[in-house]
């Protein structure tokens, strides 16, 4: 008896809310890696630095805070070096805001591949998040130089066990920038002035955030509503984990990490069910 060949894939006039098809992704990992790779070096063609950017961004970032909020406004740090505390924001926010802005924009800046071959959708938004992870543990490494250095100098603890739960806060901070992403790369795609407001909203949400001032100066009536930004709890836990024990409770942190997977759950549902549609609209 000849053996019935089982269909790869089956069009179904119904759409399954729940029907990811996420085991996809294992067998595409290939063109995920090569997405991963076209994202790192189309972000770097034809710049004199090159790779470089990557360092030489929070640097500047990090010393521009240092003359304007340490020197001028005179912001305090809680007791931790300027330097150390200012990139520590800088590179959770770095992370969060690359991811956010590399996914909003998977339908518009891939609109010409989406209309002419098919594969996973979401291949594109996780290879970017994969990319931004790279420079991501770039930037950690310069961080934890510098911490070495004021280390030496007396002024940080010693490195504890707590260290280890880093890449958790930054998982974390980069599904959140993920799911955000993919809610907003279907309502770019539909509408574009859109685009415009986002950008603003990311600068003002990044003023909530405490990247360049800690979370103890925030008056006490507003500490409740400034904790519901899941950015709050995840940067002040990269600086308690680093620095020393924050100000805010312990239970922002399950609060945020449930948010986190909410908002990834209704961006994953979201795009995969507006990936097929949108291509006619972009």
């Amino acid at each position: 008896m000849a053996k019935v060949k089982e269909w790869e894939w089956e069009i179904d006039p119904r759409y399954h809310w729940f029907k990811w098809e996420l085991g996809a992704i294992l067998r595409y990992k290939d063109l995920l890696f090569r997405l991963v790779r076209r994202d790192l070096l189309a972000n770097y063609q034809q710049t004199v630095l090159g790779p470089f950017w990557i360092l030489v961004q929070p640097v500047l970032t990090t010393l521009l805070y240092w003359i304007i909020f340490g020197r001028i406004v005179k912001v305090s740090t809680n007791g931790v070096p300027p330097l150390p505390f200012y990139l520590s924001g800088i590179i959770c926010w770095n992370f969060f805001s690359d991811v956010l802005s590399g996914t909003m924009y998977t339908f518009i800046t891939n609109a010409a591949i989406f209309s002419k071959v098919w594969f996973p959708r979401l291949l594109v938004p996780l290879s970017g998040i994969l990319a931004h992870s790279l420079r991501l543990a770039i930037q950690l490494g310069l961080f934890i130089l510098l911490y070495g250095y004021f280390y030496l100098r007396g002024q940080l603890p010693a490195p504890r066990a707590g260290w280890f739960m880093l890449p958790f806060v930054f998982l974390l901070t980069g599904l959140f920038g993920l799911g955000v992403g993919l809610i907003l790369s279907v309502a770019t795609a539909k509408y574009r002035d859109l685009d415009y407001s986002l950008q603003f909203i990311l600068r003002l949400w990044m003023f909530a955030s405490p990247v360049f001032y800690p979370a103890a100066i925030v008056p006490a009536g507003l500490v409740l509503w400034f904790s519901l930004n899941p950015l709050t709890p995840l940067i002040e836990a990269f600086r308690a984990l680093c620095f020393g024990p924050g100000v805010i409770p312990a239970v922002y942190n399950w609060i945020a990490a449930g948010t986190v997977l909410m908002v990834l759950f209704v961006g994953i549902a979201l795009f995969k069910r507006h990936e097929t549609s949108l291509t006619d609209i972009v």
